[in-house]
């Protein structure tokens, strides 16, 4: 008898058919279910990515009692690939370790532009696919089992390959981002064999390269759903930290966010006031012991204090709201100052430039990158002043020592401010190269962890905002039964988030259909021996 067969059997006993009919569905639904994960890794160069792989293959296998743990290297399906583009990778030898780097670095770009910016993901899905294909075909199941699997891609490089896989796998997939710090990630790569010179060139070019299909890891590491910040090194530290995280996953103990989890959330949640038309960013600074004083966002100020805010109840149709959405048709005034000052320059220099050369010299001059990243002219005052100002008004001295968590890297007009207020640590997620935050302030600003005498600017490190009331907002009555707390064996412990088997396999089949297409697979899924496949469309 079928296990369907026995649940409506056993229901059949029960009172209510409506409740029967509703029991069942779910109950059927339930068990599509599967424990499989993909955990995605991603981190500049020199951060310990196979390390944090390793790690979690060990927790799943001891701790959760997981069968398998499979690691997926991209790096492999350039090397595998990298004829499609005419490139040949050097083999690991000694003495080679930067042209190898180079090499597939270089050839991972060839192959993004032509077959697209997701191709390595994709080759993962199908990898992923044909390995939940081969187990069925093994125990000659007529449907798809859940099993506990996880797949470990190392590492994804730019936004597209994350789209894709959160396109598929959604809730089931989890991204963590490795960092270390800078001095850390060079003696890594010095290990490797790397020379002083070229590591700083392979770091530059990891993080992000100005090609449409080349690297932004810069840009893709900010849409994590962890951020692992390992400074020192030791098993134990990097242990610890993603043992925390995959109980997360699981529910398997009860864990409450850090201050920095916390105060972080705050600052996203700010974020979401600011109607500036270039980017939100939020704020939240916290006292030295971690209470937090003030959020913050960046907006425009309104007369006699505070800054504009939408409010239904007085101002339904936005007739008093002044911020730049609501201002001569939605204007960018930071903009148009800049468009205005490259007119400008170049009227200055007019008489040394033909008539016919004016409309091209002021089209230069604008999309000059000095120019594009002036910041002085807008309206709005930063997420960051508006925490200090606000913590000022109801806090006072207890900002001094306290510490700023922010979207995103503070600029270089903030840092001053940051400097003065007495804030002593800056938490960011985001990056953001226009700053010349440390180069105007090298004296009472740093970036290096061991800096305790300035300043200092880190990367966060925590659960993301995007992922902190998944993970820590429980279900009603999940944490007792009969007045006693629940205790979930580890061995039988499930993903909190589940996902269903029935959406998968027709998900990855649109993948594969597209590796197929690309004529990177043959029709029977093979690799396919065409050296010369259409460009990606």
């Amino acid at each position: 008898m079928s296990a369907t067969s026995i649940q409506r059997k056993s229901t059949a006993k029960a009172t209510n058919p409506t409740t029967d009919l509703f029991g069942n569905t779910v109950n059927a639904l339930k068990a599509t279910h599967t424990e499989e994960l993909v955990i995605a890794l991603c981190g500049p160069i020199g951060s310990p990515l196979h390390e944090v792989a390793e790690t979690i293959g060990g927790i799943l296998d001891g701790v959760f009692d997981y069968t398998e743990c499979r690691q997926i290297r991209l790096s492999k399906y350039i090397e595998d690939y990298s004829g499609k583009v005419g490139i040949s990778i050097p083999p690991k030898t000694p003495g080679n370790a930067f042209d190898r780097r180079n090499a597939l670095i270089s050839a991972g770009d060839e192959l993004r532009k032509k077959f697209g910016n997701a191709i390595l993901v994709e080759l993962a899905v199908n990898d992923i696919s044909e390995e939940r294909e081969r187990f069925k075909q093994e125990r000659s199941d007529t449907a798809y089992r859940p099993r506990r699997v996880c797949h470990v891609i190392d590492s994804i490089k730019n936004q597209e390959e994350l789209d894709l896989l959160r396109t598929v796998y959604r809730e089931m997939l989890y991204v963590i981002g490795v960092f270390s710090p800078l001095d850390l990630r060079e003696a890594n790569l010095k290990k490797s064999g790397l020379g002083a010179v070229h590591i700083s060139q392979l770091i530059d070019r990891d993080s992000g390269e100005e090609l449409p299909h080349g690297q932004t890891v810069r840009d893709t590491f900010p849409l994590s759903d962890f951020f692992l910040r390992v400074e020192t090194g030791t098993d134990s530290q990097l242990r610890a930290r993603v043992e925390r995280y995959l109980h997360l996953i699981f529910g398997t103990k009860i864990l409450t966010p850090s201050v920095a989890e916390t105060a972080m959330y705050a600052a996203a949640s700010a974020a979401g006031n600011s109607a500036c038309l270039s980017r939100q960013v939020g704020a939240a600074l916290t006292s030295s012991d971690g209470e937090v004083l003030s959020i913050g966002w960046n907006d425009v100020p309104k007369p006699l204090g505070g800054l504009y805010m939408s409010d239904s109840a007085k101002d339904t149709f936005g007739e008093h709201d002044h911020r730049c959405w609501n201002v001569e048709g939605g204007k960018c005034f930071n903009d148009d100052e800049k468009d205005l000052l490259a007119q400008h320059i170049v009227h200055s220099l007019a008489s040394y430039i033909s008539d016919d050369k004016i409309a091209a010299a002021t089209a230069a001059v604008k999309s000059d990158k000095k120019l594009k990243n002036l910041i002085e002219f807008s309206r709005s005052i930063h997420a960051e002043m508006h925490a200090i100002l606000t913590a000022g008004k109801t806090a006072g001295a207890r900002i001094s020592g306290g510490k700023l968590y922010v979207t995103t890297y503070p600029c270089h007009s903030c840092a001053r401010h940051i400097v003065a207020s007495g804030v002593s640590e800056v938490f960011y997620i985001e990056p953001y190269r226009k700053s010349l935050a440390t180069r105007l302030h090298a004296d009472s600003i740093s970036e290096s962890e061991q800096d305790v005498r300035k300043v200092r600017i880190l990367p966060y490190d925590g659960v993301a905002p995007s992922r902190f009331l998944a993970l820590f907002r429980m279900k009603p009555d999940s944490r007792k039964q009969n007045g006693r707390m629940i205790i979930v064996p580890l061995k039988q412990a499930q993903p909190r988030i589940e996902k269903s088997l029935e959406a998968l396999p027709a998900l990855e089949a649109l993948v594969v259909q597209s590796l197929t297409r690309k004529q990177i697979l043959g029709l029977n899924g093979e690799p396919s021996d065409e050296t010369s496949p259409p460009a990606a469309a």
